[in-house]
């Protein structure tokens, strides 16, 4: 019999080279894996940030509209704002929870109006204000309201 006949089995290159094509075939697969998974996480913040600015503009823009009176300032852990509107007054007290909720107290009954904010800017100019609200989300960005058109008049 001949050597060849009597050989079965891999050489070491043969198993080196197989181990190489696998390990590149593996890599490419995770990296694109971890593009997708980048992809869906930044997607859910995005969606997150535009869910919170949503929910503190609901009730935000309706009681600055309702307000007697509207001072600038920043709502946030450290300084509540607190806002006056009817006839029979109705006190609402904005401020911003350790857990980066937006609270709005009404005649002394709190609720969460809305969750990841850092921070809601009030700026007033005249008959209008603009209002700024931070997400907390990592990259968000702020998204500002102008209120206007009040029925009773200039702030």
């Amino acid at each position: 019999m001949t050597r060849a006949r009597h050989q079965r089995g891999y050489t070491i290159v043969e198993a080196l080279i197989g181990i190489t094509i696998l390990s590149i075939v593996t890599l490419v697969m995770a990296s694109t894996f971890l593009v997708g998974i980048r992809a869906i996480s930044n997607e859910a913040r995005i969606i997150a940030a535009d869910t919170a600015t949503g929910d503190a503009s609901l009730s935000l823009v309706r009681d600055l509209n309702s307000a007697v009176a509207v001072t600038a300032g920043t709502i946030n852990a450290a300084t509540p704002m607190t806002l006056t509107y009817g006839s029979a007054p109705t006190t609402v007290v904005y401020s911003v929870d350790g857990n980066r909720n937006l609270i709005r107290t009404v005649n002394g009954t709190a609720q969460v109006a809305a969750r990841g904010i850092t921070s809601v800017t009030i700026a007033v100019a005249g008959c209008y204000a603009t209002v700024t609200i931070q997400p907390s989300a990592v990259g968000a960005a702020a998204s500002t309201l102008n209120v206007s058109n009040r029925p009773a008049g200039c702030f």
